[in-house]
């Protein structure tokens, strides 16, 4: 299967794809370690799917705006197929794992089963993308409140939250909020297309400032919820052994990520007008978990809060997702101490807006 055109990198979309790369990068480092976790993996396997799997996908995928990485549905996913390993066997079976994740996809691609999407109705399509909006926009109160909750699912989670309003932390929720009303800000602006990233630096100020004059309250920076090495991935040997455990959680893995990428492709068409090619995206999520995980990565998919932070960050071409590839490596080896700086709350408050921004108001009426 050939590649897709648009790789050809052109002046005119430099300068946006570029502050695009950036701005995913920055707030997909905590993300997609936080995801490694949700793996019971080490964190730096979010890294390493971040580092290669995004370039990859973006060269292989149909959709020109599909961002391809980590996601909390596979790392949930993946968690539970490697729960039965050790700790010692628990990366030989990951990367087992990934490997047959892509090798799938690659399959379902080249027999063309894209073409089954079409019979997916445009009510489900939107229900599983209003459904995505929603969970990201949940995602990340416990960000913007400080306040973690331990009941089992989102909306309880939400309504816990909401009982205990009184022992939220001021600071953070201020923070959260600042962010909040400062996206919206910028983005009346001619400045708009850079809304998320100078959002995210003044919160990251304005964090600064607090510590330095009120003690900053309870206020969590990306520093301090995991260690960030500087490092490059280094190819690691599957476990075939494993193949009888790992064949049914990778085939459903695949299965997951090429559900929300279809959804991805439908919600972001190429800036030619037209949608992308559904069982060429097969292919490319494909590729990039193959890619990824030779090295250790976490399973990657289209990512529908990835696209959306991409595209609302001002993304023009697929080269945004090749920048936010090498920026994740740039970041580990150059600014690692200014992302520790960056405070969750912020990133709680762009992800909302990510999230709300998301929701087609159209769609649901059409459906309705």
């Amino acid at each position: 299967m050939r590649l897709p055109s648009g790789l050809k990198l052109e002046r005119r979309n430099l300068g946006a794809d570029l502050v695009a790369g950036a701005t995913f990068a920055i707030v997909n480092v905590p993300q997609g370690m936080a995801n490694a976790v949700l793996a019971t993996v080490n964190p730096v396997a979010g890294l390493y799917a971040l580092m290669i799997a995004m370039p990859v996908g973006a060269v292989f995928t149909s959709s020109v705006f599909m961002n391809v990485s980590t996601t909390g549905a596979l790392s949930v996913a993946a968690g539970a197929a490697l729960a039965p390993f050790e700790r010692d066997a628990k990366m030989g079976a990951l990367v087992t794992l990934v490997l047959l994740v892509g090798a799938f996809q690659i399959a379902f691609g080249l027999m063309r089963l894209g073409r089954w999407i079409r019979f997916v109705s445009n009510a489900v399509m939107t229900g599983f993308i209003t459904g995505i909006a929603f969970l990201i926009m949940f995602g990340s109160v416990s960000d913007i409140t400080g306040f973690s909750s331990a009941q089992s699912n989102h909306l309880l989670r939400l309504a816990d939250t909401a009982l205990n309003w009184r022992i939220l932390d001021p600071h953070t929720v201020f923070l959260g909020v600042a962010t909040i009303i400062m996206i919206l800000a910028f983005q009346r602006t001619p400045a708009r297309k850079f809304a998320l990233i100078l959002a995210l630096a003044a919160t990251t100020g304005l964090a600064f400032a607090m510590a330095e004059m009120l003690g900053g309250g309870n206020v969590v920076l990306v520093g301090e919820i995991a260690t960030i090495p500087r490092s490059l991935p280094t190819p690691i040997m599957p476990d075939f052994a494993h193949l009888p455990v790992i064949a049914l959680p990778a085939l459903a893995i695949a299965i997951i990520g090429l559900i929300q990428g279809a959804g991805v492709g439908q919600s972001y068409p190429n800036p030619d007008g037209t949608f992308p090619d559904t069982s060429r995206d097969f292919v490319g999520q494909g590729a990039a978990n193959l890619a990824a995980g030779a090295f250790g990565a976490i399973p990657c998919g289209g990512s529908m809060s990835g696209t959306a932070v991409n595209y609302q960050a001002g993304a023009r071409s697929r080269w945004a997702n090749i920048f936010a590839g090498a920026i994740v490596i740039l970041i580990v080896f150059a600014f690692v101490d200014l992302v520790k700086m960056v405070p969750m709350a912020g990133l709680g408050g762009l992800l909302l807006v990510v999230g709300y921004q998301n929701i087609q108001p159209e769609s649901i009426r059409t459906v309705w």
